[in-house]
Protein backbone atom coordinates (compact mmCIF):
# COMPACT_ATOMS: atom_id res chain seq x y z
CA UNK A 1 0.00 0.00 0.00
CA UNK A 2 2.62 2.36 0.95
CA UNK A 3 4.86 1.93 -2.25
CA UNK A 4 1.22 2.37 -4.31
CA UNK A 5 1.14 5.74 -2.80
CA UNK A 6 4.67 6.15 -3.45
CA UNK A 7 4.29 5.77 -7.09
CA UNK A 8 1.38 7.74 -7.58
CA UNK A 9 2.69 10.49 -5.62
CA UNK A 10 5.54 10.56 -8.06
CA UNK A 11 3.06 10.79 -10.80
CA UNK A 12 1.60 13.69 -9.57
CA UNK A 13 4.83 15.32 -9.48
CA UNK A 14 6.25 14.31 -13.15
CA UNK A 15 2.75 14.74 -15.13
CA UNK A 16 3.00 18.57 -14.53
CA UNK A 17 6.46 18.71 -16.00
CA UNK A 18 5.96 16.58 -18.80
CA UNK A 19 3.17 18.57 -19.48
CA UNK A 20 5.33 21.93 -19.34
CA UNK A 21 7.94 20.42 -21.36
CA UNK A 22 5.44 19.72 -24.13
CA UNK A 23 4.16 23.29 -24.04
CA UNK A 24 7.29 24.74 -24.73
CA UNK A 25 7.42 22.51 -27.65
CA UNK A 26 4.22 23.37 -28.84
CA UNK A 27 5.47 27.00 -28.57
CA UNK A 28 8.57 26.18 -30.33
CA UNK A 29 9.45 28.93 -33.33
CA UNK A 30 7.31 28.11 -36.41
CA UNK A 31 9.07 27.24 -39.62
CA UNK A 32 9.35 29.81 -42.09
CA UNK A 33 8.20 28.85 -45.73
CA UNK A 34 11.20 29.69 -48.13
CA UNK A 35 11.42 29.01 -52.05
CA UNK A 36 15.58 26.97 -52.39
CA UNK A 37 16.66 25.82 -55.86
CA UNK A 38 19.67 23.66 -56.41
CA UNK A 39 23.24 25.11 -56.96
CA UNK A 40 23.41 24.15 -60.52
CA UNK A 41 26.74 23.67 -63.14
CA UNK A 42 26.27 26.44 -66.04
CA UNK A 43 27.65 28.68 -68.15
CA UNK A 44 28.04 32.73 -67.34
CA UNK A 45 29.52 35.86 -69.13
CA UNK A 46 30.62 38.73 -67.52
CA UNK A 47 30.20 42.29 -68.85
CA UNK A 48 31.50 45.37 -68.28
CA UNK A 49 29.39 48.92 -67.91
CA UNK A 50 30.17 51.84 -69.09
CA UNK A 51 28.73 55.31 -70.56
CA UNK A 52 29.20 56.11 -74.48
CA UNK A 53 28.87 58.74 -76.78
CA UNK A 54 26.76 58.00 -80.23
CA UNK A 55 29.34 59.74 -82.68
CA UNK A 56 29.27 60.44 -86.50
CA UNK A 57 32.31 59.87 -88.61
CA UNK A 58 33.39 62.72 -91.07
CA UNK A 59 30.99 62.99 -93.74
CA UNK A 60 28.15 60.91 -92.48
CA UNK A 61 26.14 63.84 -91.04
CA UNK A 62 24.59 66.04 -93.66
CA UNK A 63 22.45 69.18 -92.08
CA UNK A 64 19.92 71.25 -94.51
CA UNK A 65 20.60 75.10 -94.26
CA UNK A 66 18.34 78.07 -96.38
CA UNK A 67 21.89 79.57 -98.80
CA UNK A 68 19.56 82.79 -97.90
CA UNK A 69 16.57 84.00 -96.43
CA UNK A 70 13.63 81.87 -97.61
CA UNK A 71 10.44 80.02 -97.42
CA UNK A 72 9.71 76.47 -97.37
CA UNK A 73 7.62 75.27 -100.26
CA UNK A 74 8.18 71.71 -99.12
CA UNK A 75 9.75 69.19 -97.11
CA UNK A 76 9.67 65.33 -98.60
CA UNK A 77 11.06 63.42 -95.65
CA UNK A 78 9.90 62.65 -91.73
CA UNK A 79 11.60 61.56 -89.06
CA UNK A 80 12.63 58.00 -89.50
CA UNK A 81 12.15 58.21 -93.18
CA UNK A 82 15.32 56.28 -95.25
CA UNK A 83 16.44 58.32 -97.51
CA UNK A 84 18.52 57.75 -101.40
CA UNK A 85 21.85 59.68 -102.69
CA UNK A 86 19.86 62.58 -104.63
CA UNK A 87 16.49 62.40 -103.61
CA UNK A 88 14.58 65.51 -103.34
CA UNK A 89 14.65 66.51 -99.44
CA UNK A 90 12.75 70.08 -99.37
CA UNK A 91 11.92 72.83 -101.84
CA UNK A 92 13.02 76.53 -100.90
CA UNK A 93 11.69 79.76 -102.13
CA UNK A 94 13.97 82.80 -101.96
CA UNK A 95 11.97 86.27 -102.53
CA UNK A 96 14.74 88.03 -103.30
CA UNK A 97 15.53 85.14 -105.90
CA UNK A 98 12.45 86.37 -107.84
CA UNK A 99 13.16 90.29 -107.51
CA UNK A 100 16.66 89.50 -108.93
CA UNK A 101 15.25 87.48 -111.36
CA UNK A 102 12.35 90.00 -112.76
CA UNK A 103 15.62 92.60 -112.87
CA UNK A 104 17.72 90.68 -114.43
CA UNK A 105 15.14 89.52 -117.27
CA UNK A 106 14.14 93.13 -117.66
CA UNK A 107 18.15 93.91 -118.44
CA UNK A 108 18.47 91.54 -121.03
CA UNK A 109 15.68 92.66 -122.78
CA UNK A 110 16.69 96.10 -122.70
CA UNK A 111 20.35 94.92 -124.02
CA UNK A 112 18.73 92.97 -126.20
CA UNK A 113 16.84 95.63 -127.76
CA UNK A 114 19.96 98.49 -127.57
CA UNK A 115 21.78 95.21 -129.90
CA UNK A 116 19.06 95.33 -132.32
CA UNK A 117 18.74 99.16 -132.29
CA UNK A 118 22.86 99.48 -132.97
CA UNK A 119 22.29 96.79 -136.15
CA UNK A 120 19.58 98.95 -137.93
CA UNK A 121 21.98 101.96 -137.68
CA UNK A 122 24.35 99.93 -138.29
CA UNK A 123 23.00 98.91 -141.12
CA UNK A 124 21.25 102.42 -142.41
CA UNK A 125 25.10 104.19 -142.03
CA UNK A 126 26.89 101.15 -144.67
CA UNK A 127 23.93 102.12 -146.71
CA UNK A 128 24.62 105.58 -146.74
CA UNK A 129 28.37 104.96 -147.38
CA UNK A 130 27.70 102.69 -150.35
CA UNK A 131 25.70 105.76 -151.51
CA UNK A 132 28.04 108.62 -150.75
CA UNK A 133 25.92 109.89 -148.67
CA UNK A 134 27.75 108.85 -145.53
CA UNK A 135 31.49 109.43 -143.66
CA UNK A 136 33.87 106.67 -142.73
CA UNK A 137 33.43 108.11 -139.00
CA UNK A 138 30.07 107.41 -138.95
CA UNK A 139 30.44 103.66 -139.84
CA UNK A 140 33.13 103.35 -137.03
CA UNK A 141 30.85 104.94 -134.46
CA UNK A 142 27.80 102.38 -135.42
CA UNK A 143 29.97 99.70 -135.28
CA UNK A 144 31.68 100.26 -131.76
CA UNK A 145 27.63 100.85 -130.46
CA UNK A 146 27.28 97.34 -131.83
CA UNK A 147 30.22 96.25 -130.15
CA UNK A 148 29.24 97.82 -126.57
CA UNK A 149 25.22 96.45 -127.29
CA UNK A 150 26.32 93.13 -127.35
CA UNK A 151 29.07 93.18 -124.57
CA UNK A 152 26.01 94.78 -122.41
CA UNK A 153 24.01 91.42 -123.76
CA UNK A 154 26.54 89.30 -122.79
CA UNK A 155 26.87 90.89 -119.25
CA UNK A 156 22.98 90.89 -119.12
CA UNK A 157 22.98 87.27 -120.27
CA UNK A 158 26.11 86.22 -117.41
CA UNK A 159 24.23 87.83 -114.74
CA UNK A 160 20.45 86.19 -115.24
CA UNK A 161 22.57 83.07 -115.57
CA UNK A 162 24.14 83.35 -112.25
CA UNK A 163 20.43 84.68 -110.58
CA UNK A 164 19.32 81.04 -112.22
CA UNK A 165 22.29 79.21 -110.87
CA UNK A 166 21.04 80.02 -107.54
CA UNK A 167 17.41 79.22 -107.84
CA UNK A 168 19.10 75.36 -108.14
CA UNK A 169 19.53 75.76 -104.46
CA UNK A 170 15.77 76.01 -104.02
CA UNK A 171 15.79 72.32 -104.67
CA UNK A 172 17.70 70.23 -101.50
CA UNK A 173 19.23 66.72 -102.44
CA UNK A 174 20.60 64.25 -100.14
CA UNK A 175 24.10 64.10 -100.92
CA UNK A 176 24.07 60.22 -99.39
CA UNK A 177 21.67 57.47 -98.44
CA UNK A 178 21.07 57.66 -94.76
CA UNK A 179 17.71 58.24 -92.28
CA UNK A 180 16.13 61.61 -91.45
CA UNK A 181 17.15 62.10 -87.64
CA UNK A 182 15.26 65.48 -87.35
CA UNK A 183 13.01 67.51 -88.98
CA UNK A 184 12.66 70.97 -87.52
CA UNK A 185 10.15 73.05 -89.88
CA UNK A 186 7.18 72.44 -91.90
CA UNK A 187 6.08 74.05 -95.53
CA UNK A 188 4.91 77.45 -94.97
CA UNK A 189 7.50 78.46 -92.19
CA UNK A 190 10.42 81.59 -92.65
CA UNK A 191 14.06 80.26 -92.28
CA UNK A 192 17.25 81.75 -91.86
CA UNK A 193 20.37 81.54 -93.47
CA UNK A 194 21.79 80.16 -89.84
CA UNK A 195 23.11 76.91 -88.92
CA UNK A 196 21.25 77.79 -86.28
CA UNK A 197 18.13 77.52 -88.06
CA UNK A 198 18.15 73.92 -89.87
CA UNK A 199 15.39 72.33 -91.65
CA UNK A 200 16.41 68.83 -91.36
CA UNK A 201 19.18 66.57 -90.34
CA UNK A 202 20.02 63.27 -92.03
CA UNK A 203 22.73 60.98 -91.05
CA UNK A 204 24.52 57.92 -92.44
CA UNK A 205 24.02 55.33 -90.17
CA UNK A 206 26.41 52.71 -90.86
CA UNK A 207 29.04 55.68 -90.55
CA UNK A 208 27.67 56.33 -86.52
CA UNK A 209 29.71 54.75 -84.04
CA UNK A 210 29.51 55.06 -80.26
CA UNK A 211 32.89 56.54 -78.40
CA UNK A 212 33.56 54.85 -74.93
CA UNK A 213 36.17 55.36 -72.52
CA UNK A 214 37.46 52.57 -69.93
CA UNK A 215 40.04 51.82 -67.45
CA UNK A 216 43.31 49.67 -69.12
CA UNK A 217 42.35 46.95 -66.93
CA UNK A 218 39.10 46.44 -68.44
CA UNK A 219 40.00 46.27 -72.29
CA UNK A 220 41.76 43.11 -71.43
CA UNK A 221 38.35 41.36 -70.79
CA UNK A 222 37.42 41.78 -73.93
CA UNK A 223 38.33 41.56 -77.61
CA UNK A 224 37.65 42.78 -80.67
CA UNK A 225 34.75 41.77 -82.32
CA UNK A 226 32.95 41.26 -78.86
CA UNK A 227 29.19 42.00 -78.65
CA UNK A 228 27.91 44.55 -76.62
CA UNK A 229 24.30 46.80 -76.23
CA UNK A 230 23.50 50.33 -75.87
CA UNK A 231 20.46 52.40 -74.84
CA UNK A 232 19.78 55.87 -73.95
CA UNK A 233 20.41 57.19 -70.86
CA UNK A 234 17.57 59.54 -71.02
CA UNK A 235 15.19 57.13 -69.10
CA UNK A 236 11.96 58.31 -71.41
CA UNK A 237 14.10 57.47 -74.62
CA UNK A 238 15.20 54.21 -73.66
CA UNK A 239 11.97 53.46 -72.67
CA UNK A 240 10.67 54.22 -76.23
CA UNK A 241 13.63 52.51 -77.68
CA UNK A 242 14.77 49.27 -78.04
CA UNK A 243 18.55 48.31 -77.39
CA UNK A 244 20.78 48.60 -80.44
CA UNK A 245 23.25 45.46 -81.02
CA UNK A 246 26.63 46.82 -81.82
CA UNK A 247 30.40 45.32 -81.90
CA UNK A 248 33.81 46.69 -80.54
CA UNK A 249 35.32 47.98 -83.68
CA UNK A 250 38.64 49.18 -82.10
CA UNK A 251 40.41 48.35 -78.89
CA UNK A 252 43.96 51.01 -79.10
CA UNK A 253 46.93 49.95 -77.46
CA UNK A 254 47.15 52.03 -74.29
CA UNK A 255 49.89 54.65 -74.10
CA UNK A 256 52.67 54.79 -71.60
CA UNK A 257 51.37 55.39 -67.86
CA UNK A 258 47.69 56.16 -69.54
CA UNK A 259 44.82 54.70 -67.29
CA UNK A 260 42.06 54.93 -69.40
CA UNK A 261 42.04 54.56 -73.23
CA UNK A 262 39.59 55.07 -76.14
CA UNK A 263 37.13 52.39 -77.45
CA UNK A 264 34.71 52.52 -80.38
CA UNK A 265 31.97 49.87 -80.93
CA UNK A 266 30.46 50.06 -84.40
CA UNK A 267 26.71 48.98 -85.18
CA UNK A 268 25.47 45.68 -86.19
CA UNK A 269 22.58 47.36 -88.16
CA UNK A 270 21.28 50.79 -88.81
CA UNK A 271 20.43 52.77 -85.63
CA UNK A 272 17.90 55.72 -84.77
CA UNK A 273 20.66 57.25 -81.80
CA UNK A 274 21.47 60.60 -82.99
CA UNK A 275 24.83 61.60 -82.47
CA UNK A 276 25.59 63.37 -79.46
CA UNK A 277 22.85 61.03 -77.74
CA UNK A 278 24.60 59.42 -74.28
CA UNK A 279 24.08 56.27 -73.79
CA UNK A 280 24.88 52.96 -71.31
CA UNK A 281 27.01 50.46 -73.02
CA UNK A 282 26.75 46.66 -71.97
CA UNK A 283 29.83 44.64 -73.50
CA UNK A 284 30.18 40.98 -73.15
CA UNK A 285 33.56 40.62 -71.43
CA UNK A 286 35.09 36.88 -70.56
CA UNK A 287 33.33 33.92 -70.45
CA UNK A 288 33.45 30.75 -67.88
CA UNK A 289 31.80 27.12 -68.41
CA UNK A 290 30.78 24.30 -66.26
CA UNK A 291 30.63 26.64 -63.44
CA UNK A 292 29.01 26.88 -60.20
CA UNK A 293 26.14 29.16 -60.54
CA UNK A 294 23.25 30.20 -58.23
CA UNK A 295 20.89 33.32 -58.97
CA UNK A 296 21.75 37.39 -58.37
CA UNK A 297 19.04 37.46 -56.00
CA UNK A 298 20.24 34.29 -53.38
CA UNK A 299 23.43 35.94 -52.63
CA UNK A 300 23.70 38.78 -49.67
CA UNK A 301 25.57 41.79 -49.60
CA UNK A 302 24.84 43.40 -46.13
CA UNK A 303 28.71 43.39 -45.83
CA UNK A 304 29.84 43.54 -49.09
CA UNK A 305 33.72 42.31 -48.40
CA UNK A 306 31.62 38.96 -47.35
CA UNK A 307 29.04 38.07 -49.92
CA UNK A 308 26.41 35.44 -47.64
CA UNK A 309 23.96 32.50 -49.17
CA UNK A 310 21.38 30.90 -47.24
CA UNK A 311 21.61 26.98 -47.45
CA UNK A 312 18.74 24.73 -46.76
CA UNK A 313 20.26 22.53 -44.35
CA UNK A 314 17.32 19.71 -43.55
CA UNK A 315 14.97 21.91 -41.95
CA UNK A 316 16.95 24.49 -40.82
CA UNK A 317 18.70 27.58 -42.42
CA UNK A 318 22.49 27.82 -42.22
CA UNK A 319 24.19 31.26 -43.39
CA UNK A 320 27.29 30.49 -44.99
CA UNK A 321 29.59 32.42 -46.95
CA UNK A 322 30.86 32.38 -50.22
CA UNK A 323 33.60 34.02 -52.47
CA UNK A 324 32.02 34.69 -56.13
CA UNK A 325 33.21 35.47 -59.46
CA UNK A 326 31.69 36.67 -62.82
CA UNK A 327 28.29 38.24 -62.72
CA UNK A 328 25.24 38.81 -65.31
CA UNK A 329 22.29 39.81 -65.25
CA UNK A 330 21.01 36.87 -63.79
CA UNK A 331 23.39 34.73 -62.13
CA UNK A 332 26.55 34.54 -60.44
CA UNK A 333 29.61 32.34 -60.00
CA UNK A 334 30.16 30.77 -57.25
CA UNK A 335 34.14 29.64 -56.89
CA UNK A 336 34.25 28.55 -53.50
CA UNK A 337 31.98 27.91 -50.32
CA UNK A 338 29.05 25.79 -51.75
CA UNK A 339 28.84 22.49 -53.56
CA UNK A 340 26.71 21.41 -56.81
CA UNK A 341 23.69 20.03 -56.00
CA UNK A 342 23.30 22.03 -52.68
CA UNK A 343 19.48 23.98 -51.86
CA UNK A 344 20.03 27.67 -51.43
CA UNK A 345 17.48 29.30 -50.55
CA UNK A 346 16.30 32.05 -53.37
CA UNK A 347 13.56 34.20 -51.35
CA UNK A 348 12.48 34.60 -47.87
CA UNK A 349 15.88 33.95 -47.06
CA UNK A 350 16.79 37.79 -46.13
CA UNK A 351 16.12 37.72 -42.17
CA UNK A 352 17.36 34.07 -41.64
CA UNK A 353 19.57 33.22 -38.59
CA UNK A 354 21.72 30.14 -38.22
CA UNK A 355 19.49 27.63 -37.02
CA UNK A 356 16.11 29.19 -37.99
CA UNK A 357 13.28 26.70 -38.61
CA UNK A 358 12.13 26.57 -42.54
CA UNK A 359 9.73 25.04 -44.94
CA UNK A 360 11.09 24.60 -48.47
CA UNK A 361 9.35 24.85 -51.33
CA UNK A 362 10.19 24.52 -55.24
CA UNK A 363 10.43 27.78 -57.18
Amino acid sequence: MRAALIVAFTALIILPSCRRAASRETEAEPAIPVLAEPVRLGNIRASISATGLVEALPGAAFTIVAPEPARIAEITKNIGDPVKSGEALAHLEFPSLRAQTAVSEAAVKSAELRVKQAQLTHGRVQMLIDKGAASRNELDDASREVEAAEAELTTAKAALGVVVAQGGNAIIRAPFDGTVTERLHNPGDAVRADESDPILRLIDPKQVHVRVTLPVAATTRFVIGATARAVPEDPASRAATQPALLRVATRPLPESGARTVDVTLAFETPTELKPGTQVSIEIDAEQRSNVPVVPVIAVLKDDPAQPVVVVAAGNSAERRPVVIGLVDGENIEILSGLKPGELIITQGHSTLRDGTPISVSAP
